[in-house]
């Protein structure tokens, strides 16, 4: 069966709760918050996504953009992403995964720090109004994931 709704529940506006670590990579447990909105659209009949989402936090207004697009023949999504602060979106994907019993868990590498680590997102729908995501970076030393970015999305209603 096609995935083609496992980001459905995403379509809409939404308040955004980020948490952040101020520090990655460093065992910190320091956590900086700050709220976004976001609005996110079906688009290609479902078989991809966008939204942006703006916060004033960073200063002068901040846009983010995510592009989520499915393999019909896989069942994969693949995640891309691009910024005010860094708006090239290219043509390399940050993350691909999929849906199981919907928890979403998807995987890639991003540089950090001048050096190419391993990046995991997991996405999660606890409510009917209500959407998490999380990033993670694998930390060789300890050779466990740390999460370092988590998004907790309220449903705006119209």
């Amino acid at each position: 069966m096609i995935a083609i709704h496992d980001f459905s529940f995403l379509i809409g506006r939404w308040k955004v709760l980020n948490r952040r670590l101020s520090e990655r990579l460093k065992n910190c447990d320091e956590w900086v918050e700050f709220q976004a909105e976001m609005e996110t659209k079906s688009i290609l009949n479902g078989l991809g996504l966008m939204d942006e989402m703006k916060t004033s936090y960073f200063g002068e207004e901040f846009i983010g953009f995510s592009l989520r697009m499915l393999n019909p023949e896989s069942n994969k999504w693949t995640i891309f992403w691009a910024d005010t602060a860094n708006p090239e979106i290219g043509l390399k994907e940050q993350v691909v995964g999929e849906f199981n019993n919907g928890f979403g868990e998807f995987f890639g590498k991003e540089v950090f720090n001048d050096k190419e680590i391993k990046l995991r997102f997991v996405w999660k729908k606890p409510s009917m109004n209500t959407a998490h995501w999380e990033q993670a970076y694998f930390d060789e030393k300890t050779n466990e994931w740390e999460t370092n970015w988590t998004m907790l999305f309220t449903s705006i209603k119209e």
